[in-house]
């Protein structure tokens, strides 16, 4: 596998170049997760046939190509060239279109969906609406929020706020005792958001409370009609914050974007319930093609 590189900032006008001409709904393909979180796992890419192929080393994963100049046998030939070097190598991510349009896929792969990782995807405006009954709570702790916090101010993120993002970052993370592997990488992924502010293609919300933070969110340009929000955080002791970050979000963005990408659950319970609470308008699926003998 010579041809395929590490992946770093250089490669970002690529990146964007193929998800401009191929764009995907799934938030790992949007170049601030591709850059922020293949950092870590240190994804590589590759120009294979007129595509773009990224490769995650870490669990040996092929994210579908970025692209249209294939076919199932094609799919099947590239995991075989990558077993070839890396034995454990599987295709991630594959479109449920293109699973519905090429049934020759079940001639090469075993399709399974993994529910943990499909993306959550909301109409902005009912995020800012926030009508019916189910909402009715989350616009009440909003109003409470208000009331608590009538001068609260909405400011955008700038490369200047970086420290004390991180700082109310690490104390959000000290203060609910929180742990974990995935945890502490998506707090390394943040860093990295920060440390390359103005090179990457994103933005950010800060709710600040007497030039302290409250709340943030950062985002970014998903397809068209869609923006991914990448992380979220908030701080517990003020009530209605959670929710007021949220809708205060979607108010930012209302006009620009038709949806909303929140990304995945993770299987985690508690997240899973709160992405259902706020009635997503589609779910998009993760697929995962085991490879057969073939």
């Amino acid at each position: 596998m010579n041809s395929l590189e590490l992946i770093d900032t250089q490669h970002i006008p690529l990146i964007t170049d193929y998800l401009t001409r191929y764009p995907r709904e799934n938030c790992d393909y949007n170049v601030t997760n591709i850059i922020s979180w293949g950092s870590i796992y240190r994804n590589h890419l590759m120009i294979w046939q007129d595509n773009l192929v990224i490769y995650n080393p870490k669990y040996q994963y092929i994210l579908f190509p970025i692209g249209e100049n294939f076919s199932p046998a094609d799919l099947a030939g590239l995991v075989m060239r990558f077993r070839e070097v890396f034995p454990q190598a599987e295709l991630i991510l594959i479109p449920e279109e293109y699973v519905s349009s090429h049934p020759e896929m079940g001639e090469y792969f075993s399709i399974s969906e993994d529910r943990s990782w499909a993306d959550y995807v909301y109409e902005t405006d009912s995020l800012v609406q926030l009508s019916g009954k189910k909402l009715a709570k989350k616009k009440n702790l909003i109003s409470q929020f208000i009331r608590s916090y009538p001068d609260y101010k909405v400011l955008p993120i700038t490369a200047d706020k970086h420290g004390v993002l991180l700082d109310f970052t690490h104390k959000w993370r000290r203060e609910r005792s929180a742990e974990g592997i995935y945890l502490m990488t998506e707090i390394k992924a943040i860093e990295n958001t920060l440390a390359l502010w103005d090179t990457l293609p994103v933005e950010g919300i800060i709710i600040c409370l007497h030039n302290r933070i409250a709340a943030y969110s950062i985002f970014s340009k998903q397809t068209e009609t869609m923006v991914s929000e990448h992380f979220e955080k908030f701080d517990p002791d003020k009530k209605g914050s959670a929710q007021l970050i949220n809708w205060e979000t979607a108010r930012y963005l209302q006009g620009r974007y038709r949806y909303i990408n929140r990304e995945q659950d993770l299987g985690l319970d508690g997240l899973r319930q709160a992405k259902l609470s706020y009635n997503p308008a589609k779910l998009v699926k993760f697929y995962l093609g085991i490879l057969k003998n073939v």
